[in-house]
């Protein structure tokens, strides 16, 4: 909060600070409370606002982007849109590479604020999608490639904010952090917060359709975020305690029962987390427990998948 109240200056200011929303999904017994960590709620509606502006910010004071320089990254759509903001506020050219299957709305706020994008076949998986953003990048001269998936500020921001807020708004009370995996930042940040203060399980969410951290095979899949098909640099699976694979499907029907629990429209990876939380409170070993499952980011961005609400 800035010092005069509830007025801010930059929309930096507006990153973190989101809220625990207490919810129940169907099939969830009485006395497990879960809540969601409500992500959707930063400036640019997603979790990813918190790894850009701490690698916006470390990349501007080390001298990596100088003024007036170029930002690319590879991104299946929220950490560009979260880029493209902060560019556009400071005046940096901001490009994109983008699978070409994003969805519309994901190219419509990437062009409203301003950002180029560089389209990438899906199919080739995003390790291509990765090495077409470091080709481009060469070739530009003064250019900045966050890299958020080899980006120690990716993990710290997470390390720094996100988990901090977990254990205070709990008072200390959380026993099972649900988080879906894509770079992941989210969890291994949040995760190292919480397990230097508690014996915390940590459940690790993918796509089953690209099951990787389960041992199975990279794919394309429908749960947009989350499984990158490969396990980056800063994901630390120490951390780890348990991996659910949630389906499509699954994912996309939580998403619909979100929405008629809370009035909340919540993203497809926000639906593959609630499905896992409700599979975990489902055990007797966690009976009275408090279950921290992260909500990504908003549903607007995936309207036109047809996601069921």
């Amino acid at each position: 909060m800035s010092p005069e109240g509830r007025i801010y200056r930059s929309i930096e200011e507006l990153v973190g600070g989101t809220p625990l929303l207490q919810y129940r999904l169907q099939g969830v017994p009485e006395d497990v409370r879960t809540l969601a960590k409500l992500e959707m709620l930063n400036p640019l509606a997603s979790v990813k606002d918190r790894a850009v502006l701490h690698m916006f910010r470390a990349a501007r004071e080390s001298g990596q982007l100088s003024p007036g320089g170029t930002v690319i990254e590879c991104s299946s759509g929220s950490t560009g849109i979260s880029l493209a903001a902060l560019s556009r506020l400071y005046g940096h050219r901001c490009i994109i590479v983008l699978p070409d299957n994003a969805t519309v709305e994901r190219q419509l706020i990437l062009r409203k604020l301003g950002a180029e994008i560089e389209s990438v076949p899906h199919g080739d998986g995003l390790l291509a999608a990765w090495a077409f953003a470091e080709r481009l990048q060469k070739s530009l001269p003064g250019s900045w490639l966050p890299h958020q998936d080899t980006n120690p500020a990716n993990v710290l921001a997470h390390y720094e904010t996100t988990g901090p807020e977990l254990w205070r708004d709990t008072a200390g009370e959380v026993d099972v952090l649900v988080c879906g995996v894509g770079t992941g930042g989210t969890l291994t940040g949040i995760a190292r917060f919480l397990k230097e203060r508690r014996d915390v399980h940590v459940v690790a969410v993918e796509p089953a359709r690209s099951a990787v951290l389960s041992g199975g095979e990279a794919g394309p899949h429908g749960i947009p975020g989350i499984g990158a098909g490969y396990v980056s640099q800063i994901t630390d699976l120490g951390l780890i305690d348990e991996v659910i694979a949630v389906s499509d499907d699954d994912a996309a029907a939580a998403v619909g029962e979100i929405t008629r629990a809370t009035g909340l429209m919540a993203g497809i990876s926000s639906g593959a987390a609630a499905h896992a939380a409700r599979a975990v409170a489902r055990r007797p070993q966690w009976s009275g427990a408090t279950i921290v499952a992260v909500f990504p980011d908003s549903g607007e961005r995936y309207l036109s998948v047809g996601t069921a609400l």
